[in-house]
């Protein structure tokens, strides 16, 4: 709720409305209205001064948090300034020792990156050397290759050269059997000939003549048959008027019956003629027929038993040589399994020598990047001349003179010193293994002897009932220690190749 206040508009008209009821009202009790009235007012215008009080006390907060707020900002300002120019100061300081620190990396890289050029110079130097010689051996290992590929190409070309021979030969030997057996067989080709056209003669005569003989045959028993035809015929004709009078004599009313039978007979008769022709035709037909049949069978017979013997000679000398032939081409097909079998495995052998070569040529360079400053430029270590040392008399063998310079002069075969430089690399290695070994097993028995002395000094600077006990190695009598030290013998100046030991020694300087 809206509480009026005393410099409220409506306070005030509510004061005025208040006096004008007070007028309107009928006088009661006046002087309690006029002291209460009085209380009011004074109630009132302490509220009045308590509100304007409480309204300046506001200002004057709001005043001070907004001075409070600007101060805290100055007062920020400034410090931040403070900080930078602190900060500033740090920031710089620690970039002149950063630029001072870059500026010795870079003199220190400088330095390193002129080693390294004089290394690579060495290096390029080494790998031209190195490369000389690696092309060197490759043209070696190419001529032998080459020499190699020659020789298997030169035995090819022989044996080429010496099957082709054997097949000429043999091809002139099957050429001349095969003339030789086509000239046999054109010769009873026409022997055969010759002996059919004689027999076709024979047989054409002995046809023509029997068939003359059973053409007259025929003609003469034709003749016979038809004057014994005629008789009978004369007979049954007399018979038959005979009876025809009798009969007719007997009975004229089957007269045309009988004129009709005739006619009839007469016709027969002639069909019979005709048929009995036939007949004899046929028979003789067959009867020429079987003899030409019989004729034809014996010869056939004698023909096909020749061509039989024949068919089993040309089948036999067929098998024959159809079985050589085969021989032949298993026997080629052999060989040439067999050439084709080699030239693979010769293949398979080339690619297998080219692997290794490739990976020799591979085991080489990484080889190459353990190999020490000497052995980069003297690759081979330079072998004693033994026969000329033998032959200038520095050495003396005894009776054995004469076997030992035969053996030094056989210099052998070229294939059998190709190994020689990885021999020799070989054996350099081995040297320097097992003198690493030797050198680890010094070191190591000086380590441990090193540990026992400082193990005796300990003993001699510490104070327990184990070290009371024993004799104390410190102790110094007539100018001796009672260390027990063994000195250590190191044998000669051998020295130890390292790889990349200039490298370490450099980044060691510098460092």
């Amino acid at each position: 709720h809206h509480r009026p206040r005393p410099g409220d508009p409506h306070f005030a008209g509510r004061l005025l409305s208040f006096e004008g009821l007070a007028a309107a009202m009928p006088p009661r009790n006046v002087a309690g209205n006029v002291a209460r009235a009085g209380a009011m007012e004074d109630y009132d215008t302490q509220q009045v001064l308590q509100l304007s009080r409480r309204q300046m006390l506001r200002r004057d907060a709001d005043l001070e948090m907004k001075n409070t707020k600007y101060n805290m900002s100055k007062l920020q300002e400034s410090w931040l300034k403070i900080m930078r120019s602190a900060k500033t100061k740090t920031l710089k300081k620690q970039v002149e020792i950063i630029s001072q620190n870059h500026e010795r990396d870079v003199d220190r890289r400088d330095a390193i990156l002129q080693m390294l050029d004089r290394d690579l110079d060495e290096a390029e130097e080494q790998h031209q050397v190195a490369v000389r010689s690696h092309l060197l051996n490759v043209d070696r290992l190419l001529e032998i290759q080459q020499s190699r590929l020659l020789a298997l190409e030169d035995d090819f070309n022989k044996d080429v050269q010496t099957l082709q021979k054997e097949f000429e030969l043999e091809r002139a030997q099957i050429q001349e059997k095969h003339a030789l057996e086509k000239r046999e067989l054109t010769l009873i080709i026409e022997q055969v000939d010759r002996d059919e056209k004689n027999r076709e003669q024979a047989d054409s005569t002995d046809y023509l003549s029997q068939l003359e003989m059973i053409r007259n045959r025929n003609i003469e028993e034709d003749h016979q048959m038809k004057s014994g035809l005629e008789q009978k015929i004369e007979d049954t004709r007399t018979k038959c008027k005979e009876k025809l009078q009798h009969y007719q004599n007997t009975t004229e009313s089957s007269t045309a019956d009988y004129k009709e039978d005739l006619q009839r007979d007469a016709l027969l008769s002639k069909q019979v003629e005709r048929k009995l022709r036939q007949v004899t035709r046929m028979h003789d037909q067959i009867q020429h027929w079987k003899l030409k049949i019989s004729q034809n069978k014996s010869d056939c017979e004698e023909r096909n038993a020749q061509l039989r013997t024949e068919k089993d000679h040309i089948a036999k000398h067929f098998q024959e040589l159809k079985a050589k032939m085969n021989h032949f081409r298993s026997e080629e097909k052999k060989r040439l399994a067999d050439l084709t079998q080699n030239a693979r495995n010769c293949i398979k052998s080339l690619k297998d020598q080219l692997s290794l070569a490739e990976k020799i040529l591979k085991t080489s360079q990484l080889c190459r990047k353990f190999e020490t400053e000497r052995e980069k430029v003297l690759p081979y270590y330079l072998s004693r001349d033994l026969l000329a040392e033998f032959e200038e008399g520095q050495m003396d063998f005894g009776d054995d003179e004469e076997d030992i310079k035969k053996e030094l002069t056989d210099v052998g075969i070229d294939e059998w010193t190709y190994l020689d430089n990885f021999f020799k690399r070989y054996n350099k290695v081995k040297l320097d293994h097992l003198a690493i070994e030797q050198e680890g097993k010094r070191l190591h028995k000086e380590n441990l002897q090193l540990r026992s002395i400082l193990k005796q000094f300990l003993d001699g600077v510490s104070v327990n009932e184990d070290v009371l006990s024993q004799p104390n190695p410190l102790l110094v009598i007539n100018g001796k220690v009672n260390l027990n030290h063994v000195p250590h013998k190191r044998i000669g100046e051998k020295k130890v190749f390292v790889e990349a030991a200039h490298h370490m020694a450099n980044m060691a300087h510098y460092s």
